[in-house]
């Protein structure tokens, strides 16, 4: 080998050897959940999440060091680095996890080439859409034969995950599942019979639960499953079982934290869970196992893909809705996705800087999302073609954008973009829902901001047209320059008015930039006439101070409340204490 050649084979070693080294230190964190379930120690299980998270960056950071030291010159050649991607495709063609290091690599490259557009020469790009991977060595799932739903069938896939606790009452787990089961077996397929049951060999795990994941199968018809355990006084019980594809769905929403689940084979994990949710996007599916730079390559190509198809015409447009101060917010009209860029300046009385703002949605990445907080990829120095974007698109960014867009000839270069699911604005959802679906929204509303304060996040800005509507009904949080832990806070009721006041019609109110008035939340947040009636009627104590400092108290105590991924209606058993929580 010449000189050139030992360049090109060290950096490709390089970057290949330092994912290795990422990826054992990522297993090895995940692998820690279980002990940690058995245990019950969640709030450690919580920070090895965050632990897990910051792996990525580090290992970015460490290894475009590794990568300077490997080159004398030519570090910025286009012909070199295409030789490198070359050898590093034959270093890791035969890896498991080849997608990942792909993805990895092309992190190493963005860095390096950090001002220029994506290149399709140099860096991993496939320009087909999603297609399963080949089979592993082996399966990432167990069959457990079973010539029909039964109860014995239920206890053997209970007794399938050897844990270090005991089950409380395996008997009474395996009768409520089945009772659950069975009516759905039998509306659907009109028996109980099955050929077998299919279990994911991995446990998720988050929050407080472990989730068992698997389908029910009987010749062409199946049916998904996942069934959440706890661990609790008396030992591990199931506390529900989860047989619908919407319903599953929510569990692997785009909104909560990532599950822990140790695989060695996650193309395959991801190629079966996306036949239990055929219509849950893969990016999305590698999100919630804690892969996210993956996750986003899966976005990038399916964006590209959809921007670079001409048999359509979609364009890029101002997103519907009350435009923000902090954020330009823009999407296409077919795509299910939406764009936010920072304005240059910011209107008052928003008293926030670009960095602040920055900063906020980086905590956001890595923190417990609870189901009600929106995940927003990070995407920089973007090209598009000026023929996809609106005029009255332009016009705003030349307005509020320009130092983040650029206009280059017939090209549009977006230097700092996030990406986040598309949803409907809750004050635009009010508006054009059904009655019925209008009051679940409204109520939901107030258990989103009920379920954040107890993870400590107090949104800040509580207007309607900051949360928006999911698919599946949920209310989400999405507009994040104002968040601020509850902790952080001084809650205090308004002043009573003295004789004095009365008198003269004035009240002399002094507070502090973190005090909180409660009770002046009920102007913008109940809507006049039923809906608001009914918003009252459930989450009156969102208006009172005490409330809100009875939640201090207890994050302050270190209680570490379950959240649950499903409807509680749903629940074997109820908690009184766990719902009190909330």
């Amino acid at each position: 080998m010449n000189t050139t050649e030992d360049t090109i084979y060290n950096v490709a070693n390089q970057i290949a050897n330092t994912y290795d080294e990422l990826l054992a230190k990522f297993n090895e964190i995940t692998s820690s959940a279980k002990q940690l379930f058995e245990t019950k120690d969640y709030q450690t299980l919580f920070h090895k999440q965050q632990e897990r998270y910051m792996l990525y960056s580090a290992a970015v950071k460490s290894c475009i060091k590794l990568v300077d030291d490997c080159f004398e010159s030519g570090k910025y050649n286009i012909d070199t680095w295409k030789k490198i991607k070359k050898v590093y495709s034959d270093i890791i063609i035969k890896k498991p996890y080849k997608l990942n290091s792909e993805t990895f690599y092309n992190s190493i490259t963005r860095k390096i080439f950090h001002d220029k557009s994506f290149n399709f020469d140099i860096e991993f790009f496939d320009r087909e859409d999603y297609k399963p991977v080949e089979k592993a060595h082996e399966e990432v799932y167990d069959t457990i034969q079973a010539n029909s739903l039964s109860v014995l069938a239920i206890k053997q896939l209970l007794k399938y995950f050897k844990f270090d606790v005991p089950f409380e009452n395996l008997d009474n787990d395996a009768h409520h599942i089945f009772e659950e089961l069975a009516p759905n077996f039998i509306y659907q397929k009109s028996n109980l019979y099955l050929e077998r049951i299919e279990v994911l060999k991995y446990v998720f795990y988050r929050n407080r639960g472990a989730f068992i994941v698997g389908r029910f199968v009987h010749r062409k018809w199946k049916m998904p499953f996942v069934i959440p355990l706890l661990n609790e006084e008396n030992g591990i019980y199931a506390d529900s079982v989860i047989h619908t594809q919407a319903d599953i769905s929510v569990i692997f929403s785009f909104t909560r934290a990532s599950f822990m689940v140790n695989t060695p084979y996650p193309a395959q994990l991801i190629d079966y869970l996306k036949k239990l949710l055929p219509y849950k996007g893969v990016g999305e599916l590698y999100d919630s196992i804690g892969y996210y730079r993956h996750g986003k390559t899966i976005l990038y190509r399916d964006f590209m893909n959809y921007t670079m198809n001409e048999d359509h015409n979609d364009k890029f447009i101002i997103a519907p809705g009350i435009k923000g101060m902090v954020m330009c917010v823009f999407t296409l009209k077919y795509y299910n996705f939406v764009f936010k860029i920072i304005k240059d300046k910011f209107e008052p009385p928003k008293n926030i800087t670009r960095q602040q703002v920055i900063k906020k949605y980086e905590e956001v990445e890595f923190n417990d999302r609870v189901g009600r907080m929106a995940f927003a990829h990070l995407f920089e120095h973007l090209e598009f073609p000026r023929k996809l974007f609106s005029f009255e698109l332009i016009q705003d960014f030349a307005e509020h954008c320009k130092e983040t867009v650029e206009f280059k000839g017939d090209k549009v270069i977006i230097k700092h973009v996030y990406l986040e699911r598309k949803m409907t604005p809750l004050n635009i959802y009010l508006n054009e829902a059904n009655h019925i679906d209008k009051y679940k929204a409204i109520l939901d509303y107030g258990y989103c901001i009920k379920e954040l304060a107890a993870a400590n996040i107090f949104p800040g800005d509580l207007l309607l047209k900051n949360f928006g509507v999911t698919r599946h009904g949920r209310v989400i949080f999405y507009d994040y320059d104002e968040i601020q832990k509850v902790t952080e806070l001084r809650f205090r009721r308004i002043p009573q008015a003295s004789e004095h006041d009365e008198r003269f019609g004035e009240i002399d109110v002094s507070a502090d930039i973190n005090d909180v008035f409660p009770e002046e939340f009920k102007s913008f947040m109940a809507p006049d006439g039923p809906m608001g009636d009914i918003f009252l009627a459930e989450h009156d104590e969102l208006f009172d101070a005490k409330y809100w400092r009875s939640i201090q108290k207890k994050i302050n105590n270190k209680v570490y409340v379950c959240f649950f991924a499903y409807d509680k209606f749903k629940r074997f058993r109820k908690d009184k204490k766990q719902d009190e929580d909330l």
